[in-house]
């Protein structure tokens, strides 16, 4: 009796072997669904996150697993023990993975330094990018492409009684595996270990797995010749047959469905539930789950059905009416999510079960038909072996499903989407998977009744024709980015565009932004995500401001831009900004989604510059990509992308690619990165800046509205803003006068601070600088922004009621320059307050002067407290006191010493005097020395305990000793203070500062 044979009859004694192979081809999935993971990462930041680069990695490791598994179907019977050759894969995978991250390193290295330099042609230069891309991860993906049919093949020669439930159980395990493997690396390894490590994980995995399967099957050797019984001989001595080419043909056509069943799923719930990497983790694991229980569920049936080609006829009809369903049930997610998403607490509890219903959801969607899809391999597979293809059938399966994936990739993401939109891919799959099914059945038409058949067939052809010309998607939901707050786009919005592109689905819509003013703006939003907005009358928006900025301060910062390149799109408003300069001989507009250029032109002549303007050059392309294809260096590069939460985006933002980009700029050129500051955290913005600050000589910061940054950093040190210059252009100077910009001092007001001040607070924070490597940024922002964190405090830097800014960088008092308009932000309204209380003093002191400036009504309010220091019947000191604070904040960082002494003369008159008004009145003089005097004695003991009296007392103090050089006192005074764990952002600003060198500000 052969040892097969044995087994067959000594079931007890061999089977619990039999599970040991299933459980190592589990962690074989948990490790193979790893790398696809970690590769396409390491790839895209080669390749960039363009849809066809994005079709490239995936076509690259699908097209090497189906090589490989072609290749072991024509070799397998040569083989004498498949497991040892399993093993011998596996281990050399593990030391591939091993090496893969400093060889990747150098490679890109090699390709920037060496190889672009040296090609003239675009083409060529994509072409060796494809060609290195390839020679890194195909010979890794030809090997994983043999483990199963090394695997199945091996478990099957050993134990022949039940081929059938052995396919189906070890598809189950390996994809089980992959399931929970691409969930351990996003939320688990990814965050702890980066990328390396990640893959070194994987790898040491696959060393293991080596040594173990070698040990139990190393003295068990089996041969091709030896599996007569699990193997029976093909019809005509094994040659190929019309029979095997039709089932290869049925596994390729319904591994195309499956990918378009993929890709559409992810898109439509990308609209749902937000594009973050962790949503594609969520939805991803989804998906591979439903292909692991389909095995589990076929494993007990597979060996006992009567007619496996029936059963599978039945399987791939329950498939694609079950995916044609799934459009059906898309509106009521959006309803759910709302609902979810308003309940949920935003906390770290509410953050984890909202990504424990996104799972949920996605299952929801995608199992159903994912568990019809995990039956049809081996179902296909096991009825080519029972027909007897031997197990040769079983690579040639897995290579054709596999073939079939990767046609569903090209056809879904660059010719469906695109051309018939969303909604058509899931129809398209469907309505593949129901013609093979009803094929099917017609093969086994004796023992299928023809009017069954004929019913079935007109059911299903009705189903699809509803889903073609019935259903329909709603776009007001769908751009409604519903994940963000729980509302929904049914009232008061107006969809102007919609289109699914290959990256994304773009709309822009029309909605109301003041109903009480009756003001209306149009958006443009890529799966639901805002990605920039205008107003749609004379009046501005937030993002407007921020827009018309991004331009406008760097033209400002160098008049000299002669090349320019920005890239993110968005409504196209920052380039036809850049455009208005006539100086500027070339733009290029470096835009990932063809759709946004599309629905952009609803802007019209407020855009039209980027559209029509001959310097303009518009590429749709990825960043990334793009700039690593020449050896352009530009003036000015402005950085605009979407959020950085948005899977793929944070690349942007990281210290790789800050170095990358260095080296396209010229040597006195600028690059400018725009940042918001809502949704996210402080120690998530300083590891950006890091990154900066690492990469580039300085920086300076502006802010451009209440929400956003500006980071504008070069070679060379910052220079001033210029006199003139961008209000000498007609056109960029009435769009600046539209948000209340006139003059230099009016983007003076602007800035926050230069690499030298700043610097030490953000280094202070424990945070990772954000890696392509180590992405820090893309995993925690997508947390921030659930969470509604907040950074805008740093903007509050200006706020503060200090001339804290102006002290530090030995800036002149900022000021606005006009008034009369609305001003755009908060501090420009407190700036605008500031002037309004001066000439409101001012006033008392000369009859003959008139204000031009009406103070608002808390301002107004604050003037009358303070004046009832001239009435002693209504005068009351606590309150008195109180407000003179409030009085400060509006006037102390934007009136110069002239200015406040105005004020002060109307105080002095009253007779009022402390230690606080002598405080005040020496900042108002800039008298540092005097500030450190008198603040001296005002601290009350020792221990300076956290109150919002001496947080404000202490930060004075530790500004006025910095500003006559005297840091070490401000440390003294810093080591008396009992919060050194949570200080106000200024507090740990001017302490780091104290603890360097100290910042020499000309105090007096």
């Amino acid at each position: 009796m052969t040892e097969m044979n044995a087994a067959a009859h000594t079931g007890t004694k061999r089977r619990p072997a039999r599970y040991i192979y299933y459980i190592l081809f589990t962690v074989s999935g948990f490790s193979g669904l790893i790398y696809e993971s970690i590769w396409t990462h390491y790839l895209k930041l080669f390749l960039g996150h363009a849809a066809y680069a994005q079709s490239l990695v995936l076509v690259i490791f699908m097209g090497g697993m189906a090589l490989g598994a072609w290749g072991i179907s024509r070799y397998s019977l040569k083989i004498r023990n498949l497991l040892i050759g399993y093993a011998l894969v596996e281990l050399i995978v593990g030391v591939l993975a091993l090496l893969f991250h400093p060889v990747f390193v150098k490679v890109v290295n090699l390709a920037y330094t060496s190889l672009i330099p040296n090609i003239n042609s675009l083409s060529n230069i994509n072409l060796m990018k494809w060609t290195l891309a390839a020679l890194l991860i195909l010979p890794q993906s030809v090997l994983l492409g043999t483990t199963f049919p090394l695997m199945s093949g091996g478990v099957i020669r050993r134990y022949p009684d039940q081929p059938g439930r052995s396919l189906a159980i070890l598809y189950f395990t390996n994809s089980l595996g992959g399931a929970v493997g691409i969930l351990a690396s996003g939320f688990l390894l990814m965050g702890r270990v980066g990328l390396p490590g990640t893959i070194v994980v994987a790898g040491i995995l696959n060393l293991l797995l080596a040594f173990v399967v070698w040990f139990i099957s190393r003295n068990k050797e089996t041969t091709g010749s030896q599996s007569s019984t699990a193997f029976p001989a093909a019809p005509g001595g094994g040659s190929p047959s019309r029979l095997l080419y039709g089932f290869l043909l049925v596994a390729a056509l319904t591994g195309t469905a499956s990918f378009l069943y993929e890709i559409g799923w992810i898109r439509m719930l990308c609209l749902v539930l937000g594009s973050s990497t962790h949503a594609f983790e969520l939805m991803l694991s989804a998906f591979i789950l439903g292909l692991a229980l389909g095995g589990f569920f076929i494993r007990r049936r597979i060996d006992r059905c009567e007619n496996v080609a029936k059963t599978l006829g039945f399987v791939q009809l329950t498939m694609g009416g079950l995916a044609l369903l799934t459009l059906l049930a898309y509106d009521q997610t959006f309803n759910l999510t709302g609902m979810v998403v308003k309940a949920l607490p935003k906390t770290d509890q509410g953050y984890l079960l909202f990504n424990f219903f996104s799972h949920g959801l996605s299952m929801l969607i995608m199992l159903p038909a994912t568990i019809c899809a995990g039956m049809t391999l081996p179902l296909i597979t096991y009825f080519l072996i029972s027909k007897g293809y031997g197990e040769s059938s079983i690579g040639r399966v897995y290579s054709a499903n596999t073939i079939g994936a990767i046609v569903g990739v090209v056809l879904g993401v660059h010719v469906i989407m695109p051309a018939l939109g969303l909604k058509d891919v899931i129809t398209i799959g469907g309505t593949i998977d129901i013609v093979i099914g009803l094929c099917l059945l017609w093969y086994v038409k004796s023992h299928f009744n023809r009017r069954k058949w004929a019913a079935a067939a007109a059911l299903l052809v009705g189903f699809i024709l509803i889903s073609i010309f019935f259903i329909r998607f709603d776009t007001y939901k769908m751009s409604s980015g519903v994940f963000r707050s729980g509302d929904l786009n049914t009232s008061n919005t107006e969809i102007l565009f919609h289109k699914d592109g290959k990256t994304s689905s773009v709309d822009v819509m029309k909605y109301v932004l003041n109903r009480k003013e009756n003001r209306k703006g149009i958006a443009i939003s890529t799966n639901g995500v805002c990605v920039g907005n205008l107003s749609a009358d004379e009046s501005h928006t937030i993002s407007e401001d921020n827009q018309i900025l991004l331009a406008a301060i760097p033209l400002s910062l160098h008049p000299g831009v002669r090349k320019a390149a920005t890239f993110g799109m968005g409504t196209g408003l920052t380039a036809h900004v850049l455009l208005t300069d006539q100086n500027l001989e070339e733009l290029d507009i470096i835009e990932i989604e063809s759709a946004v250029i599309e629905g952009a032109k609803v802007y019209g002549e407020r855009v039209a510059n980027t559209y029509n303007d001959p310097r303009s050059r518009i590429h749709i392309e990825d960043a990334r990509a793009f700039f690593s294809s020449g050896k352009i260096t530009y003036d000015l590069i402005v950085a605009d992308p979407t959020y950085p939460w948005v899977s793929g985006v944070a690349g942007l933002f990281s210290r790789e690619f800050y170095r990358f980009i260095n080296n396209h700029i010229n040597e006195d050129g600028l690059f400018v990165q725009w940042l918001h500051l809502y949704h996210i955290d402080i120690n998530l913005v300083a590891s950006v800046i890091k990154a900066v600050s690492e990469n580039f000589a300085d920086y300076a910061i502006y802010f451009t509205n209440d929400n956003y940054i500006s980071i504008i950093a070069g070679k060379r040190p910052i220079a001033p803003l210029a006199d003139g210059n961008v209000f000498d252009i007609p056109e960029l100077r009435n769009m600046l006068a539209r948000i209340g910009i006139y003059r230099k001092e009016d983007l003076q007001l602007h800035k926050l601070g230069s690499k030298k001040n700043l610097d030490p607070l953000f280094q202070s924070y424990d945070i990772q600088v954000n890696s392509d490597y180590f992405p820090v940024l893309d995993l925690g922002a997508v947390k921030a922004r659930y969470m509604n964190a907040d950074a805008r405090e740093l903007i509050r830097l200006r706020t503060i009621a200090l001339p804290l800014v102006e002290t530090l960088e030995k800036d002149p008092t900022p000021r606005l320059s006009r008034f009369g308009t609305k001003p755009i932000n908060s501090i420009a309204d407190n700036a605008a307050q500031g002037m309004a209380i001066y000439q409101y003093f001012r006033s008392l002191l000369d009859p003959g002067y008139f204000p031009e400036l009406t103070m608002n009504e808390k301002t107004s309010e604050i003037v009358a407290v303070i004046r009832t220091m001239h009435n002693k019947s209504r005068f009351n000191r606590g309150k008195w006191e109180n407000y003179l604070v409030r009085l400060m904040r509006l006037t102390l960082p934007y009136l110069s010493p002239g200015e406040m002494a105005v004020i002060w003369a109307d105080i002095d008159a009253a007779g009022i005097s402390s230690n606080w008004t002598d405080l005040f009145k020496a900042l108002g003089n800039r008298d540092f020395q005097q500030v450190t005097r008198l603040s001296a004695t005002m601290f009350p003991g020792k221990v300076i305990k956290s109150t919002p009296t001496n947080d404000y007392l202490l930060t004075t103090a530790m500004l006025a000793f910095i500003a006559v050089e005297q840091p070490g006192s401000a440390v003294d005074l810093w080591n008396r203070y009992d919060n050194k764990e949570t200080p106000t952002l200024a507090l740990r600003l001017l302490s780091e500062l104290a603890k360097g060198v100290g910042v020499p500000a000309g105090g007096k």
